[in-house]
C-alpha cells in the first residue's frame, strides 16, 4: 500500500501569562489544521518555527510564554502528547518609569 509522503497535522496555540499557573488556548480556534501547502516543501518543525518567528514582535502586548502544540489527529484526548511542541517567550512591552521615582 502506497502512503503519501506527508500526513495531515493539527495545531493549537496556548498562552500562559506571567504569574499564571496554566496555559490557556488562544488563536483562531481550539485546534486548527496545518495548511497542506505549508507542508509541501517544509517539515512540520520548520512550519512551526516560521509561525512563531515573529510572535514576540506581533504579540508585544503580551508578557508570558507562548506554546505551539502539533498533533496527528483533529481532536486529541487530554492525555495525548503532541508530536511536536515549541515554546517561545513573549517579553511584552517595557513599562515606562513610574512618574516621580
Amino acid at each position: 500500500m502506497k502512503h503519501p509522503h506527508w500526513q495531515p497535522y493539527w495545531w493549537r496555540l496556548l498562552f500562559r501569562a506571567d504569574g499564571e499557573p496554566e496555559f490557556t488556548v488562544i488563536g483562531p480556534g481550539p485546534i486548527s489544521r496545518v495548511p497542506n501547502d505549508a507542508l509541501k516543501n517544509a517539515s512540520l518543525e520548520a512550519w512551526a518555527d516560521a509561525l512563531l518567528a515573529d510572535a514576540p514582535d506581533e504579540l508585544d502586548d503580551l508578557r508570558g510564554d507562548l506554546l505551539l502544540e502539533c498533533y496527528t489527529e483533529p481532536a486529541p484526548a487530554a492525555d495525548t502528547p503532541p508530536v511536536h511542541a515549541r515554546q517561545v517567550r513573549l517579553p511584552g512591552r517595557a513599562l515606562p518609569p513610574y512618574p516621580g521615582k
